[in-house]
């Protein structure tokens, strides 16, 4: 079975749709691409290997969520 990592590097740079859990327990859906550097200001990445940094392309800014947190990728669920 592959970690959702695995399935998020297989969208290659493309925009997919990412539906998880926000530590308040609301849902969040978002669409999102992985690689984006053009609004990089510097600094250091604050979050740890279970976190994927994202660019949400509907409110232009950097997000990023929990791997554990994750319900489905491009509309499908995922299983953990």
């Amino acid at each position: 079975m592959k970690t959702i990592k695995q399935k998020i590097q297989e969208q290659g740079g493309k925009f997919f749709s990412v539906e998880f859990t926000k530590k308040d327990g609301t849902t969040r859906v978002m669409l999102c691409k992985v690689g984006v550097t053009k609004y990089l200001r510097g600094g250091k990445r604050t979050v740890g290997d279970d976190f994927q940094v994202v660019f949400d392309m509907q409110k232009m800014l950097y997000r990023c969520f929990r791997y554990d947190s994750v319900v489905k990728i491009n509309n499908k669920l995922v299983l953990h």
